[in-house]
Parts: C-alpha cells; sequence; structure tokens
C-alpha cells in the first residue's frame, strides 16, 4: 500500500502543479486589422476578458488602431507586453462625446487600466500615441483652451495597486499624459513622455497626476512637454520621484488644490531626487486655489482647506530655469472670476518643505518666489546648499518672501508680486 502511494502521490501534485501553471500562464496575442479603418478595441478587450487573470497579453511589433475607448478595470496578476504602438483616432467629436469620467474635476479618459499585480512591460519601444497634434490645434480654436469637457487623457491607472509599469513611451498625448486615481503601490519606470506637437503646440500635457493615490514611484522618468511635467494633487501621499529629467515644462507641481470649497485635502511626504531641470519655468512649485469660490472645477473653483506637508528635495540640477527655482502660489482662481481676487486669504497651509541641494543655471534672478497666504502662513521652510548662476556669472540670489513664517537656511530679500498666476509669480 505505501508504495502505491508513493507512486501515486507525486503523481497527483505534478499534475495539480502543472494545471496551476497553464491557468497562470495562459497567453493571449493581439492581432491588428492593419488599417485604421479596422477598430483595433474590440480585439484588445476580447483579449484582455480572456488573459487578464493569471495570464499574459502580448502586442506585437505593429501598429493597433484604437477607435473608442477602453475600460480595463478587472485585472488580477496580468502581463502585458507591448511591443508595438497603440494609436489613437483624431475623431475629436466622439471623444468628446464618448471619453470616460474618472471622478476627479470632470476630468475624463480614452482608457483606464485597473487591477492587482500588473506588471506592464514597454521594452523601451512600445508606445502609446495619442495624436495629440490634432487635439492641440483645435484646442486653440476654442473659447476654453483649457480643461475642455471631454478632452481626454491618454490613460487613467485607476484602483492599480501592487503594480509595475516600465519602458513605455507616451507620444504627443489627448491631454494630460496619465492620471493615477485611487491606486497604491505603483512603480513607474524608465518611461518617456514627449507631448512636443509636431506642428501645432501642445497645451495642458501633464506628463502624470496623482490623485487619491499612495506609494508611487517615479523613476527614470524623461518629459518633454509644456505644462507641469508631474503634477501631485488631492491626496497624494508617499511619492517619490528619482533619476528624471524634464524639459520645457513647468516643473514638478504640488496641485493645484483647495479647488473644492470646504473639502479638506492633503499632500503628503514627497521625496525627490536626482532630478534635472532644462528650460523648465520651475525646478518645483505649489499651487493652491484661493478661499474664494467662483465656479466649479474643471476652470472653477476654490475655498478648499487642508495642507500640504512633508516635501523633501535633494540634489537637483537645473539648465535655463525660466523663472523662480521654488514658487508658491496660493492665488489659483477662476479666469473668469470678478476683480483680482485675494491672494492672500487661502486656508490651505503649506508647511515642511524642504530643499537641500540646488546647482546650475536660471534665467530668473529669483531662486525662490514665494507668495503664501496670510490666513494660514507658510511654514518651516527650507533651503540650504543651493546656488544658481545667471549666463553672466551672477548668482540668482533673490528670495522674495510673503507669509512665510521663520524660513531656515537663507534671508528674505523681497516681496513676491501678488497676482493671479497660478504657477507663481506674475
Amino acid at each position: 500500500m505505501w508504495l502505491l502511494i508513493s507512486v501515486i502521490l507525486p503523481l497527483l501534485i505534478a499534475s495539480s502543479s502543472s494545471v496551476a501553471a497553464k491557468i497562470h500562464e495562459k497567453s493571449c496575442v493581439i492581432k491588428s486589422g492593419g488599417t485604421n479603418v479596422t477598430n483595433d478595441v474590440p480585439a484588445i478587450l476580447e483579449a484582455f476578458k480572456k488573459c487578464g487573470k493569471n495570464g499574459r497579453i502580448v502586442f506585437e511589433p505593429t501598429t493597433y488602431y484604437v477607435n473608442s475607448v477602453m475600460n480595463i478595470s478587472w485585472l488580477d496578476n496580468v502581463d502585458i507586453d507591448i511591443h508595438g504602438t497603440l494609436l489613437w483616432s483624431t475623431d475629436i467629436p466622439y471623444w468628446l462625446n464618448n471619453s470616460i469620467d474618472v471622478g476627479y474635476q470632470n476630468q475624463s479618459t480614452a482608457l483606464i487600466i485597473g487591477g492587482n499585480n500588473v506588471r506592464i512591460h514597454g521594452y523601451e519601444r512600445g508606445t502609446f500615441d495619442g495624436s495629440g497634434d490634432y487635439w492641440y490645434q483645435w484646442i486653440r480654436e476654442q473659447p476654453n483652451t483649457s480643461n475642455y469637457p471631454g478632452r481626454p487623457h491618454a490613460v487613467t491607472f485607476d484602483n492599480l495597486t501592487n503594480s509595475v509599469i516600465r519602458g513605455l513611451t507616451f507620444l504627443r498625448s489627448q491631454m494630460w499624459t496619465m492620471s493615477i486615481i485611487n491606486s497604491h503601490n505603483v512603480l513607474l519606470d524608465s518611461i518617456l513622455v514627449n507631448n512636443t506637437g509636431n506642428w501645432a503646440q501642445s497645451s495642458n500635457t501633464d506628463g502624470a497626476d496623482t490623485i487619491r493615490s499612495s506609494h508611487i514611484t517615479f523613476n527614470n522618468w524623461t518629459v518633454y512637454n509644456g505644462d507641469d511635467s508631474l503634477s501631485m494633487k488631492a491626496n497624494s501621499t508617499d511619492i517619490t520621484i528619482t533619476n528624471s529629467k524634464f524639459h520645457n515644462g513647468l516643473g514638478i507641481a504640488m496641485g493645484s488644490i483647495g479647488q473644492y470649497k470646504d473639502q479638506f485635502e492633503t499632500i503628503e511626504r514627497i521625496t525627490v531626487k536626482n532630478v534635472e531641470f532644462d528650460n523648465t519655468l520651475h525646478a518645483f512649485y505649489i499651487k493652491t486655489w484661493t478661499a474664494d469660490q467662483n465656479g466649479y472645477p474643471p476652470n472653477g473653483g476654490g475655498g478648499g482647506l487642508g495642507f500640504a506637508s512633508g516635501m523633501k528635495l535633494e540634489n537637483l540640477t537645473t539648465t535655463g530655469l525660466r523663472g523662480a527655482a521654488f514658487a508658491i502660489s496660493q492665488c489659483t482662481r477662476f479666469s473668469g472670476a470678478p476683480g483680482k481676487g485675494n491672494c492672500t486669504n487661502s486656508e490651505f497651509q503649506i508647511r515642511n518643505v524642504e530643499i537641500d541641494g540646488l546647482t546650475g543655471t536660471s534665467k530668473s534672478a529669483r531662486l525662490a518666489s514665494l507668495q503664501c497666504s496670510a490666513v494660514a502662513p507658510c511654514t518651516n521652510i527650507t533651503i540650504v546648499d543651493s546656488i544658481l548662476h545667471l549666463d553672466n556669472g551672477t548668482v540668482a540670489g533673490e528670495y522674495l518672501c510673503g507669509n512665510v513664517a521663520n524660513p531656515t537656511g537663507f534671508n528674505c530679500t523681497g516681496v513676491p508680486c501678488v497676482g493671479g498666476s497660478a504657477t507663481g509669480e506674475c
């Protein structure tokens, strides 16, 4: 009897292991229709339905034509190999009418990806191409050139947990490249974003925005754009940005935040290390709405509560900054609001910010321009081991302060311009 058991038991174990392995390793290779007349979305969705749990999905080294929205939010323990290009259609009326609400600021998206233990591999060649030139030209002909209703983000990672996105390229995104919402424990590594238009100048094409998300790591990012390089918005906590280079945009942004009246929101524990800024407006800036509510999101609002705290930036290098390296503006306001607005009445507080190590060149004499609220002054602002030079060798030695309590490591040399600029300064 023992001999029989000793022979059968290993066979049963081997059989069970084989079945489990097959379930985990099922693979779906997606075939492209080969022309923009054929929408590849049905084939893509079918593959995710079959292999989106305990499987592998493969995009071949070809072009896939994405002519409709996709909501892929059920993923679990899946590898997604992207060897080719996903090209979004230029049917602007379709996207305006069908893009998916992301649940924040009345924003929308062309694609939602969500789930647990998702591994997306781009192999430095997988590409999302948003055909953005068409959007950039179109939006400049509209009365609202910023957050136009229905203009989609390229991709939204919504309720994505314990996941890795690596080696992807994003070209000419329709609007924000990436919104990361309600997501936790996600690494985004070796990502290239180039929203430089071929024949139209881009606008509102943030590299990525985090919202209600925690433990998000951006490592080895390269971003070319004309807006926020990366942006942390409401309830972004434990965000890390390392070993990255940002070109031509506005720099790393905290906010805007404080847009929803009486709603308490925070930005906490932000770490930035070993980052280069080339021709950006700022290296790092913080923007909050005023205490006055005028209109509603995405283009109106104000009156929000909360704080931004625990931000540490180390080893920053700049080339040709266009404005103050570090800026705070608590004057974000609806462009149609009456008068100039009150730029010092925000109840949203900024505190515990440390910049340790900032070198390079700037076109501005202002190393810092800190326009804080008189109602909730900025506290524990530290700038040490930081020196920038103008092209003629002069030190950028201006530290402009408004309602900054007990600054550390620097002396205020003047007051900032108080005006309606969301990006600091006037």
